[in-house]
C-alpha cells in the first residue's frame, strides 16, 4: 500500500460579469451581487482548506471521518464530529487511515525511553488486509500485523513522553460518582453517597517501562434517618429517634518502579467512622510493591507497606483498649485487582489488612469491590460495595460497617 499524501485543491482563477442593470436601481443590486459574491467565496475556500480527516471502515461497511484518538489493548478508540468518541474492538476495523502521524509500539515490547528512539516507528498509518503499514515523513515504511499491535498512539504524546515534558495536571484518568436515596413519609430519610477515584501513571503509553504512579481516592457516605414518635389508641407504637450515618475516606500513594515490576511506594490516608465510634483514623506508610500483571486491560498488585496510626474515638468515648486515642505501629498487607471485560465493563477490587505490632487487639482491615457499566459516553452506572473492620471499636459499637451503594459515574480523562 502506497503512501498516502494530501493535496489541497489549487484554486483556479474566477471571472465574473456584472452587467449594470438600466433602472435606477443599480446600486443595490450591485451590492446584493458583490454581497452574494463573498458568501461564495468564503465557502469555496473554507471547502478548499478545510483540514484533511483520518477515516475508518468498520467490518459492516459504515464509515466514519474524523481523528483517530488511540489503540490501546485492541480497542480502537475515534472521534466524530457528530457522534463524539466511539470505541469498537480492533477485529472489527476494515480500514483506517490517518493524515496525522502516530507512534506504534508492538505487543510483548518492554522498552525504556532512550531504547524507544529508533525502535518505535512514527508515521502516518494505514490498516488493510489486517496489517499496518507506518510511514514515516523520511520515508520508506513498516509493515506490523495487526495481532501485533499493542498500542498506537500521537506522534506529540510519544515525543513528549520520551523527553519528559510532562507538569504535575498531565495523565491524570479517573471517575467521579454520586448516589442519593430519599425517603419522606412518616419517617424520612436521606442518604447521599460521592467519591473520587484518580490515577496517574507515567509513561501512559503501553510498552514503554512505568515509571511512576500516582493515585487520589475520596469517598464519603452521609445518612440521616428520622422516626417520629407515633401514638395509637393511647399506646406508643414507636419512639421517636434519630440515626445518623456519616463515614469519610481519603488516601494518596505514590509509586516509583525500580524495576518493570517491582516499584517502592510511599502512602497516607485519613478515615471517620460515625459508625464505629472512630472521630479520627491517620495513618502513613512506606514499602514495596510487586506487580506480576500490568497490562492495560488487567492489572494485579501486591503490596506491603510499615505503617503508623493513630486512631482517635469521640469525646466521652473510649475504645476496646480503654483509652481515647491510641498510636499505633503495624504492617499493611493489600492486593488490588483491575479488570476491564467486554463492552468495556470494568471490574475493581481491593483488601487492606493492617496488623498491629504494638497492640495486637487494634488491628483494622478494609476491602471493596464494584462493576462499572458503561451507560452513553462518559456516563456509568456503578455498582459498590465496602467493608471496614476495626478491632477495638468502644462498648456498644459494631466492629464492621458494611456499605453497598449504586450511583451514576462520569469517567475523567
Amino acid at each position: 500500500m502506497s503512501n498516502r499524501s494530501t493535496l489541497l485543491t489549487p484554486m483556479h482563477p474566477i471571472s465574473l460579469s456584472i452587467v449594470e442593470p438600466a433602472s435606477g436601481k443599480g446600486s443595490l443590486g450591485r451590492c446584493t451581487t458583490s454581497l452574494l459574491l463573498c458568501i461564495l467565496l468564503f465557502f469555496w475556500a473554507g471547502q478548499a482548506y478545510a483540514e484533511p480527516a483520518d477515516t475508518i471502515t468498520f467490518s459492516d461497511g459504515e464509515q466514519l471521518a474524523g481523528k483517530l484518538v488511540s489503540i490501546l489493548g485492541g480497542t480502537v478508540t475515534f472521534h466524530s464530529e457528530i457522534l463524539g468518541n466511539v470505541t469498537v474492538p480492533l477485529a472489527k476495523v476494515k480500514t483506517l487511515n490517518t493524515v496525522q502521524p502516530f507512534a506504534v509500539v508492538e505487543k510483548n515490547k518492554r522498552l525504556s525511553r532512550e531504547s524507544a528512539v529508533g525502535k518505535i516507528p512514527v508515521g502516518n498509518i494505514s490498516l488493510e488486509n489486517r496489517s499496518f503499514l507506518i510511514s514515516p515523513p523520511q520515508g520508506g515504511g513498516k509493515t506490523v500485523p495487526a495481532e501485533q499491535i499493542g498500542s498506537v498512539i500521537d506522534a506529540t504524546t510519544f515525543h513528549r513522553e520520551l523527553h519528559g515534558e510532562s507538569d504535575f495536571l498531565y495523565g491524570w484518568t479517573g471517575s467521579v460518582t454520586l448516589g442519593v436515596s430519599l425517603v419522606e413519609a412518616t419517617n424520612s430519610a436521606q442518604t447521599y453517597t460521592g467519591s473520587v477515584a484518580l490515577a496517574r501513571a507515567i509513561p501512559t503509553i503501553a510498552g514503554l517501562l512505568p515509571l511512576s504512579k500516582t493515585t487520589l481516592n475520596l469517598s464519603g457516605t452521609y445518612g440521616l434517618a428520622e422516626n417520629p414518635e407515633i401514638i395509637t389508641e393511647g399506646e406508643i407504637y414507636q419512639t421517636a429517634s434519630t440515626s445518623k450515618t456519616n463515614i469519610l475516606h481519603g488516601d494518596t500513594e505514590y509509586d516509583r518502579y525500580l524495576s518493570p515490576d517491582i516499584f517502592g511506594l510511599v502512602n497516607a490516608s485519613a478515615d471517620h467512622n460515625f459508625g464505629n465510634g472512630l472521630q479520627l483514623q491517620q495513618a502513613y506508610g512506606a514499602g514495596l510493591g510487586w506487580s506480576p500483571i500490568n497490562q492495560p486491560k488487567n492489572s494485579f498488585d501486591i503490596k506491603v507497606a510499615l505503617q503508623y496510626q493513630q486512631q482517635q474515638f469521640y469525646n466521652g468515648l473510649i475504645s476496646g483498649l480503654g483509652t481515647p486515642s491510641v498510636n499505633l505501629i503495624g504492617v499493611a498487607l493489600n492486593e488490588s485487582w483491575n479488570r476491564t471485560f467486554a463492552h468495556n465493563i470494568k471490574f475493581n477490587q481491593y483488601v487492606t489488612v493492617t496488623p498491629t505490632f504494638n497492640v495486637i487487639k487494634a488491628y483494622s482491615a478494609v476491602g471493596n469491590a464494584n462493576f462499572v457499566f458503561p451507560v452513553y459516553k462518559r456516563l456509568n452506572f456503578t455498582v459498590s460495595s465496602t467493608d471496614n473492620y476495626l478491632g477495638d471499636p468502644p462498648q456498644g459499637f459494631r466492629r464492621n460497617s458494611f456499605q453497598f451503594t449504586t450511583g451514576i459515574t462520569y469517567v475523567v480523562k
